[in-house]
């Protein structure tokens, strides 16, 4: 079954709000928001480097794990074959972040585990259009409105990030990337390749049951 969230722990969710956004562009907003996300959750030993989108020129931070690298970009091909398909429309795109916590065992047995629950969750909504009625000064100015959008969206997760700490678990793991997350797409599944961090889950269950504060 795939992972839900915890009775124990409310899964905080973040919506933000929506762009619309050309086609050629959604490679550079996915990008930029998902990694200024992922970028906020590495809360291990970290080698944070500076990136630049080219078309819409926003900067943003990696972690500097390449398999996060890789899982973004799978996750942005996805949306962009998506939406070639379907001629642009609404996607909604979900960042899961989740952590193992100890299951009592089911009534009447002294069975128990572990489980993996969600306690964070970004959704991303896009409103993909092929952009072929613009012309140039159109699409530029479409262009620099977007930019604008996209960093306003950046300092936006930036200052949730900061204001809402509580629901955070305790770091166990001094991975560069501290918890398994997910990346769901308008056709993705949970069992998708667009998941992270399932050995690490094994991982975590196999730590201590009292694991170190939050670094």
């Amino acid at each position: 079954m795939p992972p839900t969230p915890s009775s124990a722990r409310r899964c905080e969710t973040f919506a933000l709000p929506p762009l619309r956004c050309e086609l050629a562009l959604v490679r550079d907003v996915l990008t930029a928001l998902v990694h200024t996300i992922a970028w906020t959750r590495a809360l291990g030993c970290a080698s944070a480097r500076d990136e630049r989108c080219e078309r819409i020129d926003v900067r943003y931070v990696t972690c500097g794990e390449s398999a996060v690298e890789t899982k973004i970009r799978e996750r942005c091909d996805a949306v962009i074959q998506w939406a070639l398909r379907n001629r642009g429309g609404e996607a909604d795109v979900s960042v899961s972040f989740y952590e193992s916590e100890r299951s009592d065992g089911a009534s009447g047995t002294s069975r128990s585990g572990r489980t993996a629950v969600c306690w964070e969750r970004w959704r991303i909504g896009l409103e993909i259009f092929l952009g072929e009625e613009l012309d140039e000064d159109e699409r530029a100015r479409a262009r620099d409105a977007l930019r604008d959008q996209v960093v306003g969206t950046q300092r936006h997760i930036l200052s949730l990030v900061n204001e809402m700490k509580a629901h955070v678990p305790p770091v166990t793991t001094s991975d560069v990337v501290s918890f398994p997350f997910e990346i769901t797409t308008p056709i993705a599944r949970e069992d998708s390749p667009g998941s992270f961090g399932r050995d690490m889950l094994r991982r975590i269950a196999s730590l201590s049951s009292t694991p170190p504060s939050m670094i």
